[in-house]
């Protein structure tokens, strides 16, 4: 025989080896297939950051010289009061500029700091004529103030003009800042670069430029100034060589993984199995007839929780045993003995008739009815036929007793009759309805309905009344007397509490007896569930 401790290791065990056997040739596929696009499109958004930092520094320094435009076109400034300003901008971006030039219409550029020169056959100046554009960049030029350092010019068009004086601002700016943002990545140990672009180098030069066989080259175009790029080369190889490291590492730790999990497993299935034999053990010592058994684990899971329960099935049993005996002396006690009550019911009938009274011959025969049906057999489930009928004899003698204030209706499915329930349970309900809720009010008629019907594969009874509503205190005191099934006296009626407690005991916890009140309505509400009756009919027949 198989023990759940290897049950659970073999099939743990073997799902877990074939999860992981999938898991890893997942990973080693996926990772070949995605890992080199991965790092490349990594790769393309980090050279596309770095040309974002170099066009939003162009951005800044043609936003500030646009704004010294707009000024000196709102002010009207003459060329002298352009070039304080100018001057003022010179020395708060000591950094970012080389010079800023005023440039006239004729093309004469001027400075405080040196002669004019004329700029009317420079390329930027020549571009930006022949464009509607609102300002050029130059190509890079060698500066001569500044020890041959690499600039470009900013050739920006004031507009609209104002004076003939101001109008272009020239601003030549140095490349460093440009190509230390293009130097600063470093991803794989590669090269980047800054590639201008203008007139002479088409994309298939800069490809051959640029890439090799052994290389993979990215660029990205820098949007504030057209025909700039930035361009980074990598080797091919660096871009796929963490993989085989990788897939190693991931074999690794996927073996020490599976070699934990394991052991893991194996104390697991012995936790789980150790205090299932235990209470195995002790149910076999409850089959002997030993009741006073009780399991003593003391883990905080499921087990424990089986434990508990087990515990309280015994402790309940054992009160179940004693309160089955009370009720049954308690039955006995309120009970005669039937044949000898059935003798003087028909002794009294007889007498009854012979003396022509017919009133009392149909009362008594009633009560005849009423006891056969409820202490005739020894079955405890009748039929729902049968015991409307019961309840039916108790009500016309009911009503014979209060004819005026007492009437009743039964109505039922036909096809219900047979169905089979406990019997006496209607009767107790009745009884309640019309002594708490009936017989009170003396002035007027009132009405017991009681009703059977099926939905969702259980017997609905329902015993309706439209006498007095019981309190609100008094039905929270019903409420938790049912929902705890325990009796005492003074809570609530015997009758009561018997019938919600036998039905517990026949179909479980969740059935019983529900009772609502109000707007001149007591409704008290059983449920059954039919193919548990019926499975239960059975099984006590066979006995």
């Amino acid at each position: 025989m198989k023990t759940i401790q290897r049950k659970i290791t073999l099939y743990a065990g073997s799902c877990f080896l074939l999860l992981f056997i999938a898991l890893m040739a997942a990973i080693f596929i996926e990772m070949e297939q995605t890992v080199v696009p991965l790092n490349m499109s990594l790769t393309q958004q980090i050279v596309n950051a770095r040309s974002e930092q170099i066009s939003y520094w162009f951005e800044q320094r043609i936003g500030e010289i646009e704004l010294l435009a707009a000024n000196g076109i709102e002010h009207n400034w003459s060329r002298e009061d352009m070039l304080h300003e100018v001057n003022r901008l010179e020395a708060m971006r000591p950094d970012e500029y080389e010079s800023i030039r005023i440039v006239d219409q004729d093309g004469w550029s001027w400075s405080r700091g040196d002669e004019a020169f004329s700029i009317v056959k420079r390329e930027y100046f020549l571009r930006l004529l022949a464009s509607k554009d609102p300002y050029v960049v130059s190509n890079v030029i060698q500066s001569h103030a500044s020890n041959h350092a690499e600039i470009v010019v900013i050739l920006y068009r004031v507009s609209p003009l104002v004076t003939k004086d101001i109008a272009y601002i020239a601003a030549a700016v140095p490349i460093g800042k440009m190509k230390e943002i293009a130097d600063d990545i470093y991803v794989y140990d590669g090269l980047g670069k800054l590639m201008v672009d203008h007139e002479d180098r088409g994309d298939e030069q800069l490809a051959q430029e640029e890439g090799s066989s052994e290389m993979t080259t990215f660029t990205s175009e820098i949007t504030r100034v057209p025909g700039w790029k930035l361009v980074f080369e990598v080797p091919q190889s660096q871009l796929s060589k963490g993989i085989i490291r990788t897939q190693r590492s991931v074999a690794i730790v996927g073996c020490c993984l599976g070699i934990f999990f394991l052991i893991l497993l194996l104390l697991l299935a012995n936790s789980i199995v150790k205090p299932i034999r235990f209470l195995q053990q002790q149910m076999r010592k409850v089959e002997t007839g030993d009741w006073s058994i009780r399991a003593h684990v003391q883990q905080r899971d499921e087990i424990g929780d089986l434990s508990k329960s087990f515990n309280q099935m015994m402790t309940r049993l054992y009160h179940y045993e004693h309160e089955k005996k009370e009720m049954e002396l308690r039955l006995i006690q309120e009970q005669i003995k039937p044949h000898f009550l059935y003798n003087t019911l028909d002794t009294i009938q007889w007498q009854a008739g012979a003396h022509g009274a017919d009133d009392v011959v149909e009362m008594v025969e009633a009560l005849s009815t009423y006891f056969r049906l409820g202490l005739g057999s020894d079955n405890q489930y009748v039929t729902l036929e049968q015991e409307f009928h019961h309840v039916e004899s108790y009500l016309h003698i009911q009503c014979v007793r209060y004819e005026d204030i007492l009437e009743y209706e039964l109505l039922y499915e036909e096809h219900l009759g047979q169905e089979q329930i406990i019997r006496f349970l209607l009767q107790p309900l009745v009884e309640n309805a019309i002594y708490h809720g009936i017989k009170p009010l003396a002035d007027r008629k009132s009405k017991i309905s009681i009703r059977a019907y099926e939905a969702d594969l259980e017997l609905h009874i329902v015993v309706e009344n439209n006498g007095v509503d019981i309190p609100e205190d008094r039905m929270d005191v019903i409420r938790t007397a049912l929902s705890s099934c325990k009796w005492k006296d003074g809570t609530i009626g015997f009758g009561l509490y018997s019938v919600n407690h036998r039905l517990k005991l026949a179909y479980g916890e969740s059935y019983g007896l529900h009772v609502v009140s109000g707007s001149g309505l007591t409704r008290m509400e059983i449920h059954v569930p039919m193919e548990v009756v019926k499975a239960d009919v059975a099984s006590h027949n066979r006995r």
